[in-house]
């Protein structure tokens, strides 16, 4: 693979090489002068984006990652300037050394004019043609593929061997869309036939729990929370002793996973049920995003009031243009209140919070409201000083810490408002992080993440209790609609969490790839390398099989109804 990327920078090298062979121009000169040095730039900048990139996601990169470009501060305020520097620096002295080659080389220049004119034209014919052999690979049938990377059970091995400027060309000239489904594992019939078996309809569900029918309806999004921070779900203690007080409140599910591992793909599994898809993200895509189901307009023709409350710019991701045509009747952002501090994200979550208290009473009831913070956003910077110093591991903490004293100051405040007795309050992560522990992208326990469900409109015998059923984002509007006795079949992805009737797993999906999980197996399968890359149990290999062909079937109709959207 580094022989093919070398090759195709060779063969654009050759344009101005080989006329060179029969003329002395110093413009041509000049023109492979440039071109050398542009390629070395690049490859430079490439290879550190790369790192980089694999840091915050796991990945290398990719369409995805691409479309970010159109949000320059967005992506350069994902990182910290300390290790931006860092990478700048790398990319700085791996350009000098090679830049330092090419002059050496040049000092090596023969004089063409004393080499004979059979040797020219063979050197003109062979220089192009060796480097289209290169491109390819070799001389076999098909041409080099990302699939030759990988040659391991382990991910992060597989990208290693992946050359960044071929991964980067090969990104910029595959379609930009699926000309058909990269993920058509079996038959349509026996994929539908297995999605309908795990995702059976029922009627109402079996547990109850609110004592009112239109009860507020809050929904707290927590920026990159991680089961790993949360004491009762096995997590590191200390980090969240609010939400550990929380949940003697409310009920608290303790298998319960982020479809994704970004904020739009968890945003819209939570309003649309729509899980997030391995390579692209459906909120980028106009004229898709706007056929989704919407939860909002459900609840607003029951009589539901929304809003959406955000401190930072609304507009990143279309997240804006998302939520307007899902029917928030008001979306507030950075520019909907003065803002004292902020990080490059937005306002600190303490005063999105505040702003939060005093809107709320101005809003008609029954409400649903999502709350969306930020403080605890990459690169994790935010001078809160909760206690958590140093590494990468402790400044996610000290973030995370912050937003947790603010949203237990938060609801401590909201219980003496007037709403608050008959709102239900759910509390969630938009995704989980690879950080405290360097998880991962694939694995489930960087997924897993915090679901609590607590408020004045909870029953009192649910405060305190756990529910080891396991669910996504994608089943809270299903879930959520039932409990209201409201219309629900239009998320079919979905799953009622509180009946019993229904076979729950949770699902997620990452680069080229899928996790399935259950109370018996666990199962995580890399599309590219085609084979399970992690499991709960090697023992029960029934259930292995079982999950591995339901989350096959899954990706499968996934990507097909993505496509469908074009149609």
């Amino acid at each position: 693979m580094d022989l093919s990327a070398t090759g195709y920078m060779l063969l654009l090298a050759s344009l101005f090489a080989v006329p060179m062979l029969f003329s002395r121009s110093k413009a041509l000169r000049k023109s492979f002068r440039f071109t050398l040095v542009a390629c070395i730039v690049l490859s430079a900048l490439v290879n550190v984006v790369d790192i980089g990139l694999f840091d915050a996601w796991g990945v290398k990169i990719d369409r995805k990652a691409l479309s970010y470009l159109r949000y320059p501060a967005e992506v350069a305020g994902a990182t910290s300037v300390g290790r931006m520097a860092m990478l700048l620096l790398v990319a700085g002295v791996q350009c000098l050394f090679f830049l330092f080659l090419l002059k050496k080389i040049d000092l090596l220049e023969e004089d063409f004019r004393k080499v004979r004119s059979r040797a020219r034209i063979v050197t003109a014919v062979l220089f192009p043609a060796l480097c289209l052999l290169a491109a390819r690979g070799g001389p076999q049938d098909l041409p080099i593929s990302k699939s030759w990377a990988w040659f391991s059970r382990y991910p992060v091995l597989n990208l290693a061997a992946m050359n960044s400027v071929w991964n980067l060309l090969e990104t910029t000239v595959e379609p930009a869309e699926f000309s058909e489904n990269p993920y058509a594992f079996m038959p349509d019939a026996d994929a539908k036939k297995l999605f309908a078996q795990g995702h059976r309809h029922t009627g109402g569900p079996d547990d109850r729990i609110i004592e009112v029918q239109r009860p507020n309806i809050l929904l707290i999004m927590l920026e990159s929370w991680t089961a790993d921070v949360i004491e009762p779900l096995g997590g590191d203690s200390g980090v969240t002793p609010q939400f550990t007080r929380l949940c003697k409140e409310g009920m608290l599910f303790t298998n319960f996973y982020s479809t994704g591992f970004r904020t739009e793909q968890g945003l819209c599994a939570l309003i649309s049920g729509f899980p997030s898809q391995p390579t692209t993200t459906i909120i980028r895509k106009y004229g898709k995003f706007d056929r989704l189901p919407s939860v909002v307009r459900t609840l607003d023709s029951a009589g539901y009031t929304s809003r959406y409350y955000y401190a930072g710019d609304v507009s990143f991701a279309n997240t804006r243009a998302y939520l307007d045509a899902m029917g928030f009747d008001k979306v507030y952002d950075e520019n909907a209140f003065p803002i004292e501090r902020r990080t490059r994200w937005g306002a600190y979550d303490e005063e999105l919070f505040n702003f939060h208290l005093r809107d709320a009473r101005t809003a008609t009831v029954p409400f649903f409201q999502i709350i969306m913070t930020s403080t605890s956003h990459e690169p994790f910077d935010a001078p809160v000083h909760e206690g958590f110093e140093g590494s990468d591991g402790n400044l996610y903490r000290n973030t995370v810490h912050y937003t947790d004293r603010c949203l237990g100051a938060f609801l401590d405040s909201a219980k003496s408002q007037p709403w608050y007795a008959n709102t239900l309050i759910f509390i969630v992560a938009d995704h989980g992080h690879y950080l405290p522990h360097n998880l991962p992208q694939y694995s489930a326990a960087r997924h897993r993440i915090p679901f609590l469900v607590t408020g004045g409109a909870l029953k009192n015998d649910l405060r305190g209790s756990s529910n080891a059923t396991f669910g996504s984002h994608v089943d809270f509007p299903v879930t959520l609609l039932a409990q209201l006795n409201l219309p629900h079949s239009q998320f079919p992805w979905g799953r009622d969490l509180f009946s019993n009737a229904t076979p729950h797993t949770a699902y997620w999906t990452f680069n080229n790839g899928f996790g399935i999980a259950d109370s018996t197996q666990q199962v995580v399968f890399d599309d590219r390398s085609k084979r399970v890359i992690e499991i709960r149990d090697s023992s029960r290999t029934a259930d292995e099989q079982r999950l591995l062909n339901a989350g096959k079937a899954e990706l499968q109709l996934l990507l097909d109804r993505y496509m469908e959207f074009d149609q």
